[in-house]
């Protein structure tokens, strides 16, 4: 029975983000799948997985913010900011007093730059950073900005500390470990890493590797198959009638004409919205082209929606 969705995994240490696609599409015997957002070997936690048509969310599911658990180990460098390097540097940090260090994470919150790590995904000139790293050969690479919405210590340890950090999509936390060693004096790597949610998605809905890695089939997957519909709980919805359906499934626009029986949520011009059916699960993702205001006064043959995205009829999770 083929299947459709959004799978959360809580992913294991060791394994990249493709190894853990690779052993889903083998155990669960399915030709299309990908994961939103990469988590580094040596990171754990949640690893959002799209199966089949969840293969198209991914550009609608990748904006949300990032929380992570981590540990940083002061008095150290290393040439891949995490503790799988090599040390580049040792500095001494039995001096440093725990009021310094909270003074130094709080000047990391909202926006700052960041230049990415070389052992990354990025792509420079189309070459990833990684693979020029492991030859030994080091770009440049362009600051960006990202964001810190939170940043809490929860226990000093020295030479350890252990932080929560709440973040935008892009941040590399390595990279925040090793800036906030550096601003603290002494540098700094990451020990550990857990990402505890991913936009919407938390550990509360992933299947722990050790429990996937028994599955075959998909009625397995029941308890924590997420749908297609669900994994859009934050887009505005519509519920098509036939009509409006059958439409959407050509691909055609809609115009303001087609809406006249739709009840229809607050939307702004330019803003994604979903429309589902009862019997069909979810049929498209749509983009506005007029605010919500210009439905009832606007001319009939005016083009309201586009669809982005238009989904096969979803199949229901066996019970």
């Amino acid at each position: 029975m083929g299947i459709d969705g959004l799978l959360i995994v809580d992913k294991p240490e060791g394994l990249t983000s493709l190894d853990v696609v690779k052993e889903i599409k083998h155990r669960l015997r399915v030709k299309k799948a990908g994961h939103i957002g990469t988590l580094d070997p040596f990171a754990t936690g949640v690893l959002p997985i799209v199966i089949h048509e969840g293969t198209k969310l991914v550009p609608f599911l990748e904006e949300g913010p990032k929380q992570y658990e981590a540990i940083l180990k002061l008095g150290e460098e290393t040439t891949t900011d995490d503790r799988t390097g090599e040390v580049t540097l040792q500095k001494p940090w039995e001096g440093i007093r725990p009021e310094e260090i909270h003074a130094v994470f709080q000047t990391f919150l909202g926006k700052i730059q960041q230049i990415p790590p070389m052992f990354s995904a990025l792509k420079v000139r189309g070459k990833r950073l990684y693979r020029l790293a492991r030859k030994g050969t080091e770009v440049e690479r362009k600051e960006r900005t990202v964001e810190i919405f939170d940043l809490q210590i929860q226990e000093i340890d020295l030479p350890l500390v252990r932080f929560k950090v709440s973040c935008s999509k892009g941040t590399y936390i390595r990279t925040l470990a090793k800036d906030i060693g550096r601003k603290i004096g002494c540098g700094a790597h990451l020990l550990s890493l857990r990402r505890v949610r991913s936009g919407p998605f938390t550990l509360e809905r992933a299947v722990p590797w050790e429990r996937l890695k028994d599955l075959s089939e998909a009625e397995d997957l029941k308890p924590w198959l997420i749908s297609l519909k669900e994994a859009l709980s934050g887009l505005p919805e519509i519920i098509g009638d036939a009509q409006l359906v059958k439409k959407l499934r050509f691909g055609r626009e809609m115009v303001i004409k087609d809406l006249a029986h739709q009840t229809l949520p607050p939307f702004e011009k330019g803003q994604w919205l979903k429309i589902t059916s009862p019997g069909e699960g979810l049929v498209a993702i749509l983009r506005s082209e007029v605010k919500a205001s210009e439905i009832e006064r606007g001319h009939p043959e005016l083009v309201a929606f586009r669809p982005l995205r238009v989904f096969h009829e979803e199949k229901p999770i066996p019970h």
